[in-house]
């Protein structure tokens, strides 16, 4: 079976089974041919809730990481999947209570089991656009809640239990359907609610509870790299203070999954057979271990080109580029540069260029017929990087003459 048509089977049961039950529903719940069109309109409301409840099932099914549906869709697109269709849920749980409303009365049990549970999932879904997405990254108060959040140790585990949220949710609205009129009048319906909640529930309690057991516990085992699977050994502490510094400064981060697309996408980790894993790093920096991120071998932080592969295939769209960047400003601080950090930045200083402009090169443009390429202002870059303070950023000692310059507007005058 090719990977489309694995992909359309899957997609059917997962949308049309919510169909079918309501088919079920439909056929098991009383006709009242008195009153029509307020029946129509509970029943119209009563599927709407099957088809809520059943795709909050399924949700927490997605999220246990089956290998049918690992292997089969992109984590970027089953993230998006996720998102869209538990807001849809939510909607559709608003839809229901109103809707079942106008015919009958109900027990104060089942309608409190009802607000509850959609209580829950409303909360649940405000947190995770807080927590768990980048979608809202852009504003400031985002920023300090996670800032907030960080600086109270609720990190990853926070992002876990958020995630557990939703069987508690789905708990209290499978008791609020078992104590319905439907459930109670027919064997049928109790049992399809029944069956729905049993294969979520057991689906949920393999993957907390029995993966454990196994021998490999990685959730995202069937997306990481071949190569991504070296762990050094860590003799380094814990640095809490630092780790709420970097999620301060790159809130992004914040919602990392640790799936391992960052090194599985990335080239030199690659070559380099994961000697330079960007997962390893972002988890070491993250949790804290300072000494290990910014005192262990160069290419730990420095192997990163800041070609963007990593960050354009996050599928939480954070900003890893910037993050490695802030790292390597960090060992810079510390006086840990390599020594081709201190030979690219002479040479820019030297040429005002990363590549200098070759004889053989210039020789080549004149045998093409090329105009001669205008060199760049050197005094003026050196002037900058002066102002800038670059020699004493990273160490290095240079040797300079400025000639004395009346530069125009507000640009410093520097004289040598």
């Amino acid at each position: 079976m090719t990977l489309k048509m694995k992909q359309v089977v899957l997609l059917l049961i997962y949308y049309l089974s919510p169909i079918v039950a309501s088919i079920i529903y439909w056929f098991e719940e009383p006709l009242d041919s008195i009153d029509m069109v307020n029946n129509l309109i509970h029943r119209t409301g009563s599927i709407i809730g099957i088809f809520g409840f059943i795709w909050m099932c399924f949700n927490i099914i997605i999220q246990i990481k089956l290998k049918p549906i690992e292997e089969n869709f992109s984590l970027d697109g089953i993230i998006r999947f996720h998102t869209l269709m538990a807001i849809i849920a939510i909607i559709l749980g608003s839809l229901h209570y109103p809707l079942v409303r106008l015919e009958r009365e109900y027990s104060s049990f089942q309608i409190r089991s009802g607000s509850i549970g959609f209580m829950i999932f409303v909360g649940m879904m405000i947190l995770a656009l807080i927590f768990m997405s980048n979608r809202l990254i852009k504003y400031k108060f985002i920023e300090k809640l996670r800032s907030f959040a960080s600086g109270k140790k609720f990190k990853y585990g926070f992002n876990k239990f958020l995630h557990n949220m939703m069987i508690l949710g789905v708990s209290v609205i499978f008791i609020h359907a078992i104590v319905s009129n439907t459930s109670n009048q027919s064997i049928l319906m109790l049992g399809v609610y029944t069956f729905f909640f049993v294969i979520t529930f057991t689906g949920w309690f393999y993957h907390k509870i029995i993966r454990r057991f196994r021998s490999n516990t990685d959730p995202y085992s069937f997306r990481k790299a071949s190569w991504d699977t070296i762990i050094s050994e860590n003799n380094s502490e814990l640095n809490k203070e630092w780790a709420f510094d970097l999620i301060k400064h790159n809130p992004s981060l914040y919602p990392c999954l640790q799936c391992g697309t960052c090194t599985d996408m990335c080239t030199i980790s690659e070559i380099t057979k994961g000697e330079y894993n960007p997962r390893t790093l972002i988890l070491a920096a993250r949790s804290g271990y300072k000494d290990l991120v910014l005192g262990g071998e160069e290419i730990v932080i420095w192997g990163c080109t800041t070609c963007n592969t990593c960050e354009e295939m996050c599928p939480q769209n954070i900003e890893l580029t910037k993050i490695f960047t802030y790292l390597k400003n960090q060992s810079i601080i510390l006086g840990k540069v390599p020594d081709y950090i201190h030979d690219q930045v002479k040479k820019i200083y030297d040429y005002a260029k990363a590549i200098p402009l070759q004889a053989a090169i210039e020789k080549r443009r004149s045998q093409l017929g090329l105009p001669k390429v205008v060199g760049p202002d050197v005094n003026e870059v050196q002037i900058l990087l002066r102002n800038l303070g670059i020699d004493k950023k990273i160490g290095m000692e240079i040797e300079i003459e400025i000639e004395s310059k009346k530069l125009k507007g507000n640009k410093l005058i520097l004289e040598s």
